[in-house]
């Protein structure tokens, strides 16, 4: 299954030019006198659009569970080469993957992903999925849930575990 979301790439770089263009407005006409110099809103509003795009976190995201390895990938075309944190690549079978969870808030979502490794112990690894859509979110849920589910119960489905049920037996 893969999931390639992409949805406010384009409009993200128009919010960051409007943004700058705000700012570099308010800063030109600070240096004039007159009713102009009362405009510091338009200075704070492109601040807070920049503030905002940065706190949603990188605005494309991948996921690909075909063949034998999951693939998560998170990058960012405006704000990759600046916060190095925003470009994720996380590559791992699919028998480690262990358990995930879905954290955040409001406007920022994050994946939790946990993955056990060759010595036994589990590692933590955490990609932002913020700009996902609810149908991409949920089709993610459901596909985790199956490797994870696996990988916890031995690759057994659930009430497959060699019993027979009363109707089966003839009782």
């Amino acid at each position: 299954m893969k999931i390639n979301a992409n949805p406010n790439g384009k409009i993200n770089g128009v919010i960051l030019t409007f943004a700058l263009v705000a700012i570099l407005v308010n800063f030109i006409l600070s240096f004039f006198q007159g009713s102009y110099t009362d405009n510091w809103w338009l200075g704070a509003g492109g601040i807070l659009a920049i503030v905002y795009l940065l706190f949603r976190g990188p605005s494309e995201f991948k996921y690909d569970s075909e063949g034998e390895v999951l693939n998560f990938t998170s990058k960012d075309l405006i704000w990759g080469k600046l916060i190095k944190s925003f470009n994720k690549h996380y590559e791992f079978p699919k028998r480690r993957l262990h358990d995930f969870k879905l954290g955040g808030g409001f406007l920022r979502k994050r994946l939790f992903i946990y993955i056990k490794s060759r010595s036994g112990t589990i590692k933590e690894r955490s990609i932002l999925i913020s700009y996902l859509s609810r149908n991409q979110k949920k089709t993610l849920i459901n596909s985790l849930k199956k490797y994870s589910h696996k990988g916890k119960h031995g690759r057994r489905k659930s009430g497959s575990r060699g019993k027979q049920s009363g109707a089966e037996t003839g009782a």
